[in-house]
Formats: C-alpha cells, sequence, structure tokens
C-alpha cells in the first residue's frame, strides 16, 4: 500500500475555520421533538442552543476572515452589495410608511369601510343612552302603581302576623316566672320531692352520729377484749426475741478470740503479715540503693 499523504490535497493545510465541522439537525430530527412533554421541550431548547452556537461560530469566523485578510474579496464584495440592497429596501419602506400617513382615506376608497364603521358607532352609542334612560327611570317607579301592590300587601301581611306571634310568645315566657307552682299543680311533686330531701338529711344525720359515736368505744368493753390480749401477748413475745438478739451482739463484742478457739488462725494471719512486711521493706532498701548506682562506673 502506497501512502502519499504529502501529495494528497486532503491532507492540505486549510484555515482553522473551514476545519469546522458544521452542525447541523439530522433529517429525522427535523420532524421528531415536536410534542409537549417536557422531554420534547429539553431537546427542542438543546437543538436551538447549538442553533445559537453554530451561528456565533459562524459570525466569528467570518469576522476573523474579514480582520486577517484585510483585502477586498469576491465574498466582501457580495456581503456589501446585499447590505446595500437591504439598506435601500428599509429606506422604500419607512419612506412608505411616512406617505401613508398623509393618505386621504375616503379618496383611497375606503371612505365606505369608515362611514359604516361610524354608523355602528352611533347606534351602539345611541343604545347605550337609551340603557342609561331605562335605568334612571326605574329608580322613580311606584311599585304599587305598578303591578306590585298585591305582593307587597302579601309580605306585609306575613311581617304582621310573624311579629304577633312573637309577641304572643314573648307575653307567655313572662306569665311564666310568676306561676304559683303549688297553685299550678305542681304541689304533689314538689311534696314528694321535699319528703325525698328530708329522708336524705335524715339519713345522713344518723350517719354523723354513728360516727362519732364509734370515736368513744372501749373496745374491750365492746367485746374486742380477747383479740386485743393476743396482740398484747404477740407483742410482748416479739419484743422478749428483740432484746434476746441484742443481748447476744453485745456479748460477741468482748470474745477473745484465742480463748474462742481461733488463736490458731489469728498466729496464722499474723506470721503472713510479717513476712509480708518484711519483704517489702527489704525491696524498699534495693530500690534506695539502686538510685545510687553509678552507671558510667558500670561494667556496661
Amino acid at each position: 500500500m502506497n501512502d502519499d499523504r504529502q501529495n494528497d490535497p486532503k491532507f492540505d493545510f486549510r484555515a482553522p475555520e473551514d476545519n469546522m465541522q458544521k452542525w447541523e439537525p439530522k433529517k429525522w430530527e427535523k420532524q421528531a421533538f415536536q410534542g409537549v412533554s417536557p422531554f420534547d421541550f429539553a431537546m427542542r431548547q438543546k437543538n436551538e442552543e447549538k442553533k445559537r452556537k453554530e451561528r456565533e461560530r459562524e459570525a466569528k469566523a467570518r469576522m476573523y476572515a474579514y480582520q486577517s485578510k484585510g483585502v477586498a474579496n469576491l465574498a466582501e464584495e457580495n456581503a456589501k452589495s446585499v447590505n446595500a440592497q437591504y439598506k435601500a429596501s428599509k429606506e422604500e419602506a419607512k419612506r412608505s410608511k411616512e406617505e401613508a400617513t398623509k393618505i386621504n382615506m375616503a379618496a383611497s376608497g375606503l371612505g365606505v369601510e369608515h362611514a359604516s364603521r361610524n354608523a355602528d358607532f352611533e347606534r351602539e352609542k345611541a343604545w347605550k343612552d337609551a340603557k342609561r334612560a331605562e335605568a334612571e327611570a326605574r329608580k322613580d317607579v311606584n311599585m304599587a302603581v305598578a303591578g306590585f301592590g298585591v305582593e307587597q300587601a302579601s309580605r306585609n301581611a306575613d311581617f304582621e302576623r310573624e311579629k304577633a306571634w312573637k309577641d304572643a310568645k314573648r307575653a307567655e315566657a313572662e306569665a311564666r316566672k310568676d306561676v304559683n307552682m303549688a297553685v299550678a299543680g305542681f304541689g304533689v311533686e314538689q311534696a314528694s320531692r321535699n319528703a325525698d330531701f328530708n329522708r336524705e338529711k335524715a339519713w345522713k344525720d344518723t350517719k354523723r352520729a354513728e360516727a362519732e359515736a364509734r370515736k368513744d368505744v372501749n373496745m374491750a368493753a365492746a367485746g374486742f377484749g380477747v383479740e386485743q390480749a393476743s396482740r398484747n401477748a404477740d407483742f410482748e413475745r416479739e419484743k422478749a426475741w428483740k432484746d434476746t438478739k441484742r443481748a447476744e451482739i453485745a456479748a460477741q463484742k468482748d470474745v477473745n478470740m484465742a480463748a474462742a478457739g481461733f488463736g490458731v488462725e489469728q498466729a496464722s494471719r499474723n506470721a503472713d503479715f510479717e513476712r509480708e512486711k518484711a519483704w517489702k521493706e527489704e525491696q524498699r532498701k534495693e530500690k534506695a540503693k539502686l538510685s545510687e548506682f553509678d552507671m558510667a562506673r558500670a561494667l556496661f
């Protein structure tokens, strides 16, 4: 295989703006993402951003070519001619707009439409004035003369009837304040309630008297002497047992352990204590002797 890249025009030097790959939407993307879902909206926004960046890149490339070459070429001349044509069209549109402000609509054939609009305006204005006049006239209408007297009379009759009923109810309520219950036939029920109250009061007084009487009862005379004597005997027996235990504890304080048979064990403990004490003294002496040892003069 002969690799002749040096003579291949494909690998010749090109300007950076010519090496850029222009982005264009794919064929299927032009018809895709046309729905109303958030995903479709995001994809459309993304494609619009790509188009904007592509236009920006092309503008920068043209600006770079314009500023770097510095020599008028065919593309620049074409652009100037296009700009001149565009400027001329704008001037023509501006002139046409200025002339349109001075056109006589009637002379231009638009008088018929204008007259129609004026007629519509006047008709609507007359209709509104008529409605306002009707609204003002209704303010002074006499309802009785206009045929509403029957309904008004009916409402007045209802009001008076309801007012009379309320007055009667208020009079009944006021009259009940002065009713004598005994005269009105409620004496039997009142007497029954009074009897119940007196009976309950007497029962409570009896209970209070019994409670007061129980405070002065002599338990021995009331037949409780046997139980009381049993409790007293239990108390004395428990008291004697406690005194015996206290005496035993006090006697144990003066026990001679040697005479009681504990002398051998006590002697063994004393011997252990003395032996441990002597060993501790020996260890303290060795420690003190080591603290005075001269490491420099040792055999190390």
